[in-house]
């Protein structure tokens, strides 16, 4: 297969990529390692543009017909990803996204713009059932790290309790963009420190997967979005995703973050989900026990393979 690589452009290939993933996830599953459009796409390149450029950090390979046949992504953490069509897997494309990966990185820890405490080894995700990807890492120097993502995955056909909150409380999507500061410093509570300004909220929420009525949002009673559950929905493929999840610290342990949870699976499935996905670390105990608590079970682990700094000349 003669292939030809390039740049990311903007926004057309932004739908190009949502294409190839919503066809892979149509051809392979919900759990055979490709990204979903909303928690993977749109959420990561939205963290990935406050620090890098997404031009030069995502390429395009494509045959001679210009379809897609799969892309590399350097990410602003230093971590990597491929993703390839199914059809096309270990054909040698995969070689070629990490030579570029691999030249990314090199360049990036020698990039005097780039602070020091910013740079680190290049790492990337594997699910701990996919063989051919894991010999792939190992034979280019990546060695497994020890501490495991979890993925879960629960069946909307079950039973959604409704939300139980505290008096006053209440649940919704975020209202429009007047609650903008409110939302975003929800998420710098919960993920301190954060990279999201009130500025960049504001252009995710004029993205093309995001949805604010799947935004969802625990209120205090005076106002406060305490606790969220973002939700992403792949409608092809009937398949929503939380990614992210979070609290602010003074509204911890209160059940907040569940009732999220729970209105917007409840959400999903009034839009055709038929299955929800969420991941967090395995060992962050308080979120696997909260996911656990509304009916999510793990499906999978994703393992972290590294390369560390100390690279061939």
């Amino acid at each position: 297969m003669q292939l030809h690589s390039r740049q990311f452009q903007g926004d057309v290939d932004f739908q190009k990529l949502r294409a190839f993933l919503i066809d892979a996830r149509r051809a392979t599953g919900h759990y055979a390692g490709y990204w979903h459009i909303g928690g993977g796409l749109t959420w990561c390149t939205f963290l990935m543009s406050f620090r890098v450029d997404l031009h030069a950090n995502i390429r395009l390979w494509e045959n001679n017909t210009g379809a897609l046949v799969g892309f590399a992504v350097f990410g602003d953490d230093f971590s990597m990803d491929l993703q390839v069509r199914p059809d096309a897997r270990w054909r040698g494309i995969e070689d070629e996204m990490f030579a570029w990966a691999e030249t990314r990185w090199c360049e990036s820890m020698d990039d005097p713009a780039i602070p020091r405490e910013h740079k680190r080894d290049l790492f990337t995700g594997v699910l701990a059932d996919d063989a051919p990807r894991i010999a792939f890492l190992e034979r280019h120097g990546f060695a497994r790290g020890d501490k495991p993502y979890l993925r879960f995955a629960r069946s909307l056909s079950e039973p959604i309790p409704d939300p139980r909150l505290p008096n006053g409380f209440s649940v919704r999507g975020v209202a429009g963009e007047h609650e903008i500061t409110n939302r975003a410093s929800a998420h710098r509570e919960a993920f301190h420190p954060s990279r999201v300004t009130d500025e960049g909220y504001a252009r995710l929420m004029r993205m093309s997967e995001y949805d604010r009525d799947l935004d969802v949002v625990a209120v205090s009673p005076d106002g406060v979005i305490a606790a969220y559950a973002m939700c992403w929905i792949d409608r092809a493929n009937k398949v929503g995703e939380f990614e992210p999840v979070g609290t602010r610290p003074a509204f911890q342990r209160q059940g907040l973050a569940r009732a999220a949870l729970l209105e917007g699976m409840a959400r999903m499935k009034a839009r055709g989900a038929e299955t929800a996905l969420v991941a967090t670390g395995g060992s962050n105990a308080s979120a696997v026990r909260l996911y656990e608590s509304v009916g999510f079970r793990v499906v999978n682990q994703e393992l972290t393979f590294t390369k560390n700094e100390k690279r061939d000349a």
